[in-house]
C-alpha cells in the first residue's frame, strides 16, 4: 500500500500546474491587484482631502482634564506640569509635526515614539506622567471636555455655539 502511494505522489508532482490553475492564478492576481489599487487610491484621495481642507489641533490631556488646545500650525515647545504625579512633560510641534520633546519619567516611551502628523490617529502617551496627547480634526474636537481659557481666538465661535446649545 505504502509503495502505492509514493507513486500516486510521484504521478501527480509529474503533472505539475495545468492550464486552468495558470488562469486561476492569473485571475486572482489582477483581482487583488485591482482591490488593493482601489484601496490605495481611496486612502491617497482621503489623504489629500484631510490635508487640504482640515485644520488639524493638538490636544493636550494631562491628568484626564484637557490642559491645551493648539493649532498645529504653532510651532514651539510647550511645557506640562502633573503636580499628582509630579510629572512634566515638553511637547515640541514644529512644521506640522508633533513630538515629545523630552519627560521625566523613567521609561521615555513617549519621547522615543517619534513625530506625529496629520491625520494620525495614534497618540502619544506618557503614562507614568498621565499626559495624552491626540492630534484632531476642528470637526472631532469634544467641547464638553474643553475650558474657555484653552480655546484658541480661531475656535471661539465654535465653542460659544456648543456653550449656547448646552
Amino acid at each position: 500500500m505504502s509503495t502505492n502511494n509514493t507513486e500516486n505522489k510521484k504521478q501527480i508532482s509529474k503533472k505539475g500546474l495545468r492550464k486552468g490553475d495558470f488562469i486561476l492564478l492569473a485571475i486572482l492576481a489582477v483581482a487583488g491587484v485591482i482591490i488593493a489599487g482601489v484601496y490605495g487610491f481611496q486612502m491617497w484621495k482621503r489623504n489629500q482631502a484631510h490635508t487640504q481642507e482640515s485644520a488639524y489641533y493638538v490636544q493636550v490631556d494631562v491628568n484626564n482634564r484637557a490642559e491645551a488646545l493648539l493649532p498645529m500650525d504653532t510651532d514651539g515647545e510647550f511645557t506640562f506640569k502633573n503636580i499628582y504625579a509630579e510629572g512634566e512633560n515638553v511637547l515640541h510641534i514644529q512644521d506640522g509635526k508633533v513630538s515629545m520633546h523630552s519627560a521625566n519619567c523613567p521609561d521615555q516611551v513617549c519621547v522615543y515614539q517619534g513625530e506625529l502628523t496629520p491625520p494620525t490617529i495614534v497618540p502619544i502617551v506618557c503614562m507614568p506622567n498621565v499626559v495624552y496627547v491626540s492630534i484632531l480634526e476642528r470637526s472631532e474636537i469634544d467641547w464638553s471636555l474643553i475650558s474657555e481659557e484653552i480655546v484658541p481666538e480661531e475656535l471661539r465661535d465654535d465653542y460659544n455655539a456648543y456653550q449656547t446649545a448646552h
